[in-house]
């Protein structure tokens, strides 16, 4: 175990961890940047000694080390493990069952979706449509793995490059997986609603169809909507689960909002390789 400085968290007063610049923080990575806070966990930007390139490290905080509250962190590197989608950070390394519980991550340089916002102003129609097509192209290699992201919100969508990144998988749980009344998941106002309410209940991939529709919602200027992509969003974030389309029926209706300019960044005839699926 790395022997790293304490400090005082100024929000609730626990103690934190506080390395100088430069001191290892964990195996190999050395601290940078502390970049947020938690109730369990920090987050810091780091520098890779053996990969020379900075990281983005997630550990437990002091004393904070049994699994009931590095539980986040055990579900984002199982959900991370299989991934190959390039929409989601590279899983590094973990070390879950050690005295300094922790998993380091390929750090991602760009802006949160709601950071965007702020600085350049609501999204176009044809550009919502081509982040949501991004970020359900990201789900559906997710969901394909076995599990669903379940907090999909504009604080968790990167933009690097112009190209649509899901980061922050600590809430994911299996497809299936039913869920245990007050288990806590997603972020207030992005959040489906069975998932608010679920008590016994199995984890859905129309929860994420949900969280990616509230985001797509978040981020459109209304004056530049004719009121069809609007009212797409709304089949998205149904309150029946039932009623919203599936992860594959959605992309191929986002398509169809994506405009055919330079900004598309896939070939127009790409599009007859849609997944075929009923219509509705």
């Amino acid at each position: 175990m790395s022997v790293v400085a304490l400090g005082t968290d100024p929000e609730d007063g626990g103690p934190i961890w506080a390395p100088a610049r430069g001191t290892e923080l964990v195996p190999g990575q050395l601290a940078w940047t502390p970049l947020a806070t938690g109730h369990h966990c920090q987050t810091w930007l780091c520098w890779s000694v053996e990969l020379w390139m900075p990281t983005l490290v997630k550990l437990a905080r002091p004393g904070r080390s049994r699994p009931r509250w590095t539980g986040a962190l055990d579900r984002e590197a199982r959900a991370l493990r299989p991934l190959k989608h390039p929409a989601f950070p590279r899983l590094l390394a973990y070390a879950g069952r050690s005295d300094q519980p922790h998993l380091v991550v390929e750090y991602l340089d760009g802006p949160a979706l709601d950071q965007a916002l702020d600085a350049d102003g609501p999204l176009t129609g044809p550009d919502t449509a081509r982040l949501g097509v991004g970020l359900l192209a990201a789900v559906r290699s997710l969901h394909a793995t076995g599990s669903a992201h379940l907090d999909i919100c504009p604080d968790n969508v990167l933009l690097v490059d112009r190209r649509v990144r899901l980061v922050d998988l600590g809430a994911a749980r299996p497809l299936g997986r039913l869920l245990r009344r007050g288990e806590e998941a997603g972020t207030d106002d992005f959040i489906a609603p069975e998932l608010v309410a679920a008590a016994g209940g199995p984890v859905t991939a129309a929860m994420d169809v949900y969280g990616i529709g509230a985001t797509l919602r978040a981020v459109l200027d209304p004056a530049d909507d004719t009121g069809s992509l609007s009212g797409l969003l709304d089949r998205l974030t149904a309150l029946d689960p039932g009623d919203r389309p599936s992860v594959d029926r959605a992309l191929a209706l986002l398509v169809g909002h994506a405009g055919a300019g330079a900004d598309r960044p896939w070939p127009r005839w790409a599009d007859g390789a849609l997944p075929r699926t009923p219509a509705g």
